[in-house]
């Protein structure tokens, strides 16, 4: 469902924003940090939940919350 919704607002596929950010050890995982470029556009807040989505090809992580 996400991934389809990640299709149809695409435009051709290149992204509005890009930067490298570093991974750092969490536990058996590791983290990243959402730019704040990010945050700002998707109105991301700490302590808020996210759905994370793994593919084969790259991760999604949606901001509409762990209900979807």
């Amino acid at each position: 469902m996400i991934r389809d919704e990640r299709a149809t607002r695409a435009d051709d596929g290149e992204p509005l924003y890009d930067t490298e950010m570093s991974l750092m050890q969490n536990g058996g995982s590791v983290s990243i940090t959402i730019p704040s470029m990010s945050r700002k556009m998707h109105s991301f807040a700490a302590g808020e939940e996210a759905t994370v989505e793994i593919y084969p090809d790259g991760i999604w992580i949606h901001n509409g919350g762990g209900d979807e």
